[in-house]
């Protein structure tokens, strides 16, 4: 797949199939998510921790839902929470947790997203279990490694149904230019 289809291409998923994705797919995956440029040569500051199976990833959910509902900032966006029939997973059959720097996890984040759509899978990047996860037992039940933070969340399976392209505003560009005097 070319890599502009791929960036214009992918979606967020919130449909997935129950099938269990590979490991050795997502092994792949993730070692394509790892190509994010780290911060020094070599060095790769960030974990990934793969959580498998519908029913686990959703009690999982739920659990993140109720922590949510019980010790939610007042301020912020959390209308999520009182949306009828929100999931947090989706019912996604893998989740993958990218715990460390935050700009390293963003950037491999993406490039997990776009290997993800290049494979015939889909993704959804997901901030709602956050409040969860910065638990000091949820990050031990889980296996995040202590001196982590975990940062980014991403739902992956077979997509049921891709959402189509909601038209965009074009992106607000400032240039900075050299005076021509």
């Amino acid at each position: 797949m070319d890599t502009i289809e791929a960036i214009h291409g992918r979606r967020s998923v919130r449909s997935y199939d129950s099938r269990a994705v590979d490991r050795d797919l997502i092994e792949s995956v993730i070692s394509d998510a790892a190509q994010a440029p780290p911060p020094f040569r070599g060095s790769n500051p960030v974990a990934f921790n793969v959580i498998t199976g519908v029913e686990r990833i959703a009690a999982y959910g739920d659990r993140a839902m109720d922590h949510a509902r019980r010790h939610r900032p007042g301020e912020g966006h959390w209308d999520w929470i009182d949306r009828p029939g929100f999931k947090i997973f989706w019912d996604a059959p893998a989740l993958i947790i990218i715990s460390g720097p935050v700009g390293d996890c963003h950037r491999a984040g993406q490039n997990l997203m776009l290997s993800a759509h290049a494979r015939g899978l889909g993704t959804c990047w997901v901030g709602s279990p956050m409040l969860w996860l910065g638990t000091p037992e949820v990050r031990a039940e889980l296996g995040i490694p202590t001196e982590l933070t975990p940062v980014a969340v991403l739902c992956l399976g077979y997509p049921v149904a891709v959402p189509d392209a909601v038209p965009r505003e074009p992106p607000r560009i400032i240039w900075v230019v050299e005076n021509a005097n």
